[in-house]
């Protein structure tokens, strides 16, 4: 029996919903070619390139359709719950219910499902007395519609949300709903507006005298990153310090990912490529979720590939991508890919496009934000430009700026992001911990 590979599933079987966990299921059991590992062309190996269990999908058929008769039945089951609460008149209960079912859709990634119950939510809140759930629905929706690409709208959700929560007395909602707003204009490389919404967030919270909250770390990490994105690296620091201590007074021991990370991203502003690796790796080992060691790890090939160590940072990547397809975390893969393709480039390998070409077809295949595509045709441009492809390095960058003016972003991105987007309390199962951008 000859080997089968992904890119060959994904030629013969259609694009369907309800297949979409055959693919997953896949793609997470798929393993490299042995045949093409340590061949030259293995440099430009990508997911559809790796070999899958065939037999893998009669074995495992009736767990998958149990896997989804569970979560069709939680998802049926807060439906009722919240039609049952509505007949009852308790709009509030109703909300909590369409959210509950909210959240289960966003753990699968099914963000546009995720939108419409959040929004469903909304409208069972809306005339209620008590604002309190109606503010969180808005901060919810404001959330799916990120996590889509949809930054306009999300801000307009979140700043909502924020006035409602603000209104209804609700300080630490309020709070969490400006770190929201913040996070999408950070998002929109729009700096010094994020930086006012993230000291709004503080002011609350201590007009509120709520002490240590999780959502001072959020706002003060966040507003590390925007100050330290104005250039006022000294004048961040003590931010990075401030939410460092509030996180471990609160116990928080899985935040030291995200203050290893930061500091990392600190060295790479100085230019010390070898103090960001050590911080890197500092995170990479203190990351248990596969969401985290995705980012951290394209962090660390990223300080690689600043000190022209082009096959470790390869190697760095490439373990990225083992971690986000075991975890079948596929959304993140454009990141792995467009990374290998600037490592490729850095090597002047001709076929680096193959990479790009890959990240573009799973952006468009998954339905991914234009934000990432944006930054794909960038990462693009500026490798054919390396080649001496003039016209066409100004033709991706041409893309890519209409992709960026679309979503609000007025100029390219870094390569590696200023973003961290933390900030808002996410399901256990969702991998992603609101981390946003390419390695935030």
């Amino acid at each position: 029996m000859k080997p089968l590979k992904l890119d060959e599933v994904w030629r013969i079987l259609p694009p369907l919903d309800e297949l979409r966990p055959v693919l997953d299921l896949l793609a997470t059991r798929s393993a490299p070619d042995p045949d093409r590992t340590w061949t030259g062309s293995g440099e430009l190996d990508t997911m559809g390139d790796r070999v899958v269990p065939a037999a893998e999908v009669s074995a495992s058929g009736g767990a998958l359709a149990a896997r989804v008769e569970r979560h069709l039945a939680a998802v049926y089951g807060g439906m009722g719950r919240a039609l049952e609460a509505l007949a009852r008149g308790d709009g509030a209960t109703a909300s909590e219910a369409l959210l509950e079912v909210a959240a289960l859709e966003e753990a699968a990634s099914r963000h546009d499902r995720s939108e419409a119950y959040a929004r469903s939510a909304y409208l069972a809140s809306r005339d209620l007395r008590n604002q309190r759930p109606a503010a969180l629905a808005l901060r919810r929706w404001g959330r799916a519609l990120r996590r889509q690409g949809k930054l306009n709208d999300a801000l307009a959700r979140y700043r909502e949300g924020f006035e409602t929560a603000r209104d209804a007395g609700d300080a630490r909602g309020a709070a969490e709903g400006a770190v929201g707003a913040g996070n999408v204009l950070e998002e929109q490389g729009r700096w010094a507006d994020a930086e006012a919404w993230y000291h709004r967030a503080l002011d609350l919270l201590d007009s509120g005298k709520l002490g240590a909250v999780p959502e001072r770390w959020h706002a003060l990490v966040n507003l590390h990153i925007v100050v330290r994105s104005q250039g006022r690296l000294d004048e961040s620091l003590p931010h990075l310090d401030e939410a460092e201590a509030v996180a471990r007074g609160l116990g928080e021991e899985g935040a030291e990912v995200f203050f290893e990370n930061a500091r990392g991203q600190v060295e790479m502003v100085r230019g010390d490529a070898a103090r960001a690796e050590r911080r890197f790796r500092t995170a990479l080992a203190a990351a248990e979720d596969p969401g985290a060691r995705v980012t951290v790890r394209l962090n660390l090939a990223e300080a690689l590939l600043a000190q022209e160590r082009l096959l470790d940072a390869a190697e760095a990547a490439r373990d990225a991508e083992v971690d986000a397809i075991s975890a079948g975390v596929i959304p993140r893969l454009p990141e792995v890919y467009r990374l290998l393709g600037r490592v490729a480039s850095a090597g002047a390998n001709p076929d680096a496009f193959v990479l790009f070409e890959r990240a573009l077809e799973i952006i468009r295949e998954r339905g991914l934000p234009a934000l990432e595509e944006a930054r794909t045709l960038q990462a693009y441009a500026e490798a054919e430009a390396r080649r001496g492809e003039t016209e066409s390095a100004r033709a991706l960058h041409g893309r890519a700026m209409e992709l960026y003016h679309e979503v609000g972003i007025a100029h390219p991105r870094h390569p590696w992001t200023e973003f961290f987007g933390v900030g808002e309390p996410v399901p256990p199962a969702d991998p992603s911990h609101e981390t946003g951008g390419d390695h935030a």
